[in-house]
């Protein structure tokens, strides 16, 4: 079904186009991602969709009673009363059914020895009736439904009773998401909806969002998080909107593919163009040769040019260098206490080699950046020892300096820690940063912060420190930057430190991974990725522990009752095999037809798309389907 419909969409501001004839298109169940570059119009664009903001001219439908939600970047729920009391106002409906039923419930008690009387046995219809419909409503998991969103965005049950307003405004932006996941609209459109999230709540909400029932339209920089949710890209760029299939990894290599598609067709043209063009120079003139020269530019004029493909390529031209090397050992750890007044986590203890680049990795609160600038000598040591080696010089960012204020101009506040420097040659570095003309002379006080933060990267990069300590390094940033800043740390000669929320960029960059928790620290040799298979598999194993301990104690059943465990056993197992194949059917079939979906010959074939796509949407069910079974009855065995 076809929930909402754009063509020949424009939105123009201050008599600039923002986008010009837009098509495009959402059916229930799409995953869709709007990509782009930051100032692209992406923001403006769900605004359009979502009926917050008007467009200039073209042709928007929206299916008759659809229900919408849209969460904006700064949206908090601002509601009366408890966390619990907000998340039950989309189900005042199924309370008032569980009233008339305790109320029938009630009169049943206590008018039974009128059982068997024509009011009496009225009074039983009606409620067989109501029961129906309160459980076809969902009325017997509605409170479950919002403890398991409440909990899986990292309230705890003892938040559900306090007063909203007692939150801060990230927690109450958290709320409002949980408000709209439990209130289950047809569309949901969610703008940087993992902004105030860390990982393991990302990925929960990652691993709800694949079985929500209605359909999704996202932004966002988290790659990873695309990557996981989203089959349909949206991209725009240069003022226009291209749509992709896949998610963001097969964007890009589809984009790409797509360019250099469209780069060869119009350097063919270009030739023939040419071609045809001296031809007719030659031989326009010549009485015998007049005629074909005529001919050839009659084909010229009616050619259709294609316009020389564009990518939005204005990016950060960003690199980092080091003025000497340091030793083979850059840091040594041991029983580190951080804090301010008493120690956050346990002691921790790890080592730092030449070249390595660690991300270090936590939940919000349990020290990561109190560690990182204790190391980098910003905050004192509550006790342990941090050995440095020898030659080594740290540069620092501070994911806060891109919240700074100054009334100084970006050219003064760069300027002002390199004097020496001529002028031209500090513009030469803001120009790398995208701060080029009249850019320098804006107050800082007056930039968003992604400037700020390119402010302070343009400062890191001149410094030529062969240790870099970064704290959230991709805030503020959007996609294409974080592309620039991960290709320049990947090509630093030197050795990294770096606190990251951005499980795509750590899996670009980190050599290490470490995981700091209350009782101390753990270092994994890997990245994200690796980490997060090494968790899982620690995670299993401690089950595998559980239920070997459980199975060894002495059991007080009969034979009787053992025989049957067994067989129902059996049953599981052979019904987990089954799953087993069936979901590798599944993926291999899925695998095939997403690589089809890449080919040139469909790619140009809307229809046939289109029936791969529905395909891939039906097969995208059943493995859901399948791989929820074979859990649960995993759980079961």
């Amino acid at each position: 079904m076809i929930l909402l419909q754009a063509s020949q969409l424009n939105k123009s501001f201050g008599g600039e186009d923002i986008f010009t004839d837009v098509k495009l298109e959402i059916k229930t169940n799409d995953r869709i991602a709007i990509v782009g570059r930051n100032g692209a119009g992406k923001t403006t664009l769900m605004k359009i969709l979502a009926g917050a903001e008007g467009y200039d001219s073209g042709h928007l439908m929206r299916a008759k009673n659809i229900n919408i939600g849209y969460l904006t970047q700064q949206m908090t729920l601002d509601a009366e009363g408890t966390v619990y009391e907000a998340m039950l106002k989309p189900f005042s409906h199924l309370q008032d059914m569980e009233r008339r039923l305790t109320g029938i419930t009630t009169y049943l008690a206590e008018e039974s020895d009128k059982a068997g009387t024509e009011g009496y046995a009225d009074k039983l219809a009606e409620l067989e009736k109501l029961q129906l419909q309160f459980e076809n409503a969902g009325g017997y998991q509605y409170e479950h439904k919002i403890k398991t969103v409440l909990t899986g965005l990292n309230f705890s049950p003892a938040d559900f009773d306090q007063k909203i307003d007692y939150f801060s405004g990230g927690q109450k932006t958290r709320l409002a998401l949980a408000e709209m996941l439990i209130r289950e609209p047809d569309l949901l459109m969610l703008d940087e909806p993992t902004n105030h999230l860390d990982m393991e709540t990302t990925a929960w909400l990652e691993n709800y969002l694949t079985t929500y029932q209605g359909a999704i339209v996202v932004i966002s920089h988290d790659r990873y998080f695309l990557d996981k949710v989203v089959n349909i890209v949206y991209d725009v760029a240069l003022g226009r909107v291209m749509r992709y299939v896949g998610n963001y990894s097969r964007f890009l290599a589809q984009r790409d593919a797509f360019y250099e598609k469209m780069s060869a067709e119009y350097e063919r043209q270009q030739a023939e163009i040419e071609r045809l063009e001296t031809f007719v120079q030659k031989n326009i003139t010549r009485a015998s040769t007049s005629g074909m020269a005529k001919s050839r530019r009659k084909i010229l004029e009616k050619m259709t040019r294609i316009e020389a493909p564009k990518l939005d390529d204005h990016s950060v031209n960003l690199q980092f260098n080091i003025d000497r090397e340091s030793g083979n050992d850059v840091l040594a750890v041991k029983e580190l206490e951080v804090g301010y007044e008493r120690p956050i986590t346990a002691p921790i203890t790890f080592d730092v080699k030449k070249q390595d680049a660690i991300a270090v990795i936590g939940p919000n609160g349990i020290g990561k950046t109190t560690l990182i600038k204790t190391i980098a000598k910003r905050l004192e040591k509550l006790g342990g020892d941090i050995k440095y080696g020898a030659n080594v010089s740290i540069g620092y960012y501070d994911q806060k300096q891109a919240e700074f204020k100054s009334s100084n101009t970006v050219l003064e506040e760069l300027w002002q820690y390199y004097p020496e420097m001529q002028e031209k040659d500090v513009r030469a570095v803001l120009g790398r940063f995208l701060f080029v003309q009249d850019d320098v002379k804006k107050i800082i006080n007056d930039l968003s912060g992604g400037e700020k933060a390119r402010l302070q990267l343009a400062k890191l990069s001149l410094e030529n420190n062969n240790v870099l300590i970064l704290d959230e390094p991709t805030n503020h940033l959007d996609i294409d930057a974080k592309e620039i800043l991960e290709q320049a740390l990947m090509t630093y000669p030197g050795t990294i430190l770096f606190v990251s929320h951005d499980r795509f960029f750590i899996n670009q960059i980190a050599t290490k991974v470490l995981n700091i928790t209350h009782a101390g620290a753990s270092l994994f040799l890997g990245d994200y990725t690796y980490f997060i298979e090494k968790e899982e598999e620690r995670l299993a194993h401690e089950a595998y522990q559980a239920v070997e301990e459980e199975t060894t104690k002495p059991q007080q059943t009969d034979y009787a009752e053992n025989k049957a465990q067994r067989k129902e056993r059996r049953k599981i197992e052979r019904a987990l095999q089954q799953l087993e194949k069936d979901i590798e059917v599944y993926e291999a079939r899925i695998q095939a037809v997403e690589l089809e979906l890449t080919q040139p010959d469909v790619f140009n074939d809307s229809q046939r798309s289109y029936e791969l796509h529905q395909e891939l949407v039906a097969l995208q069910d059943k493995l859901e389907a399948a791989m929820e079974e074979w859990a649960e009855l995993e759980e079961a065995d």
